[in-house]
């Protein structure tokens, strides 16, 4: 009999939670949340470990995650992701990891000339070491990384296990850098922060150009905000992240199906955007779009009726979403100044009103801007 081939849908992430589970010993979640912000770390670059590589994957960032529970967004964002990346912004509590360089010890020596005797060498000797015990100080970078609440962080990683090996789902963790120098009786305790923010949500966003907002304001039309699609998507309700993360996986060929037909929707939008019946070439891709989701809804009921489903007490959900292209640059420079959450559209609609510069690139991203509120359906 053949194993089933693992499912892998971003190689570069999938092999990485693999090391990652391999090696966690913790089992408390936000002992887990620690020992995965230990694990990205490279401490010699003091940066996001294999930061390069990773910057060449395909993600999906989902934004405004600071006020909605990732359960939630990983499970409405889940049929219109690649591998979905979620993080936080730099406003949350700062949690201290470990140690990322030593700078080593200082010592305040004093001095002694050869004509001092033997006595006074050994009581200036003593009185030095006194002294140093007394004055040494110790200066580190520790590192650490921001995080509302690290407790339902881990949760959301252990329940998200299968997503994370599958390369379905990534955290990238908003770290900063901390000098800490000693104490003694002269000086206080030094604490300065230094963020390392090298891997930002904003590189990968520039990287694949489409993202997951779930923040309740409407983007605006304008000369930056194209919406294109209002519609409800379905999505599989009702369960714990842990179960649903299982039948993601058991199910993947249709969730990839779907997305496929997204990555050809969305080149053909790039074009339709700047073609001269824009309008009649969006409305004729929109309706075709429609017409897929509701195959994708009809597919998870069939899934959900499945014994192994409907023990978990599944329901086929749906969440009101908009589809918005944004021009490039406008997307990349709010998400640049908001880090991950919050007033995302604010910015772009400030950025469309105040600049008078003419659209020269014809480059846009594509955003899901997802209701918080959401209904569930039972066949």
């Amino acid at each position: 009999m053949f194993r089933r081939r693992p499912i892998v849908q971003n190689e570069i992430v999938a092999r990485q939670m693999r090391q990652f589970f391999r090696s966690l010993r913790e089992t408390r979640p936000d002992g887990v949340a620690k020992s995965y912000g230990a694990f990205l770390w490279d401490r010699s670059t003091e940066n996001l470990d294999n930061a390069n590589e990773l910057s060449r994957a395909r993600f999906h960032i989902g934004l405004s995650a600071g006020a909605e529970s990732f359960d939630q967004l990983t499970k409405r964002a889940a049929l219109v992701s690649d591998t979905l990346l979620l993080c936080h912004d730099w406003k949350g509590a700062y949690h201290g990891i470990g140690e990322s360089r030593r700078k080593g010890w200082e010592y305040h020596a004093g001095a002694y000339t050869p004509a001092d005797s033997d006595y006074a060498v050994a009581e200036w000797l003593a009185e030095r070491k006194r002294e140093q015990a007394a004055r040494q100080v110790e200066s580190a970078r520790v590192y650490g990384m921001h995080c509302p609440d690290l407790t339902e962080l881990g949760r959301w990683l252990l329940g998200a296990r299968d997503l994370l090996e599958a390369g379905l789902a990534w955290y990238l963790p908003s770290y900063s850098v901390v000098t800490h120098l000693g104490a003694d009786d002269d000086k206080p305790y030094i604490e300065s922060f230094g963020e390392a923010e090298r891997a930002k949500a904003v590189d990968f966003l520039i990287q694949d150009g489409r993202a997951v907002d779930t923040s309740e304001v409407r983007p605006v039309k304008s000369r930056l905000v194209r919406p294109l699609l209002q519609i409800d998507l379905p999505f599989m309700d009702g369960v714990s992240i842990r179960d649903f993360s299982r039948i993601t996986i058991e199910e993947f060929a249709s969730y990839s199906a779907f997305r496929d037909f997204l990555r050809l929707s969305f080149l053909e939008l790039d074009e339709s955007l700047n073609a001269v019946q824009s309008d009649n070439e969006i409305v004729k891709l929109g309706l075709r779009i429609k017409d897929e989701v509701r195959s994708a809804r009809a597919e998870m009921e069939r899934v959900r009726r499945r014994r192994s489903v409907a023990v978990t007490g599944a329901v086929v959900g749906s969440v009101g979403a908009v589809l918005v292209a944004v021009y490039g640059p406008a997307l990349a420079a709010a998400v640049a100044a908001l880090g991950a959450s919050g007033g995302l559209w604010g910015i772009v609609n400030a950025a469309a009103e105040n600049s008078t510069r003419v659209l020269r690139e014809n480059e846009w991203h594509y955003v899901w801007v997802l209701a918080r509120k959401s209904g569930t359906h039972v066949a």
